[in-house]
């Protein structure tokens, strides 16, 4: 088992091309807690809580907002 988020990287691009493709306040959530990262499933949560709570904070919410114009008929 890897002993930190960079041994995990060593070992498993996929793990590392997966944390590349997050937005960079979760990226940086998850550097600030490398050491508590050694699984991809460690990495998957952390991922998931990050995100998560990044939707709780003001300067992120509008990266998670729909801009559709709901008044848009299809048919």
């Amino acid at each position: 088992m890897p002993d930190s988020l960079h041994d995990l990287f060593d070992k498993d691009q996929e793990s590392y091309a997966f944390f590349r493709s997050l937005p960079m306040f979760v990226q940086d959530q998850i550097q600030a807690n490398a050491s508590r990262i050694q699984t991809k499933e460690d990495l998957g949560g952390m991922a998931h809580n990050a995100a998560r709570d990044g939707l709780r904070l003001e300067q992120y919410q509008p990266l998670f907002e729909d801009e559709t114009n709901s008044d848009v008929d299809l048919e």
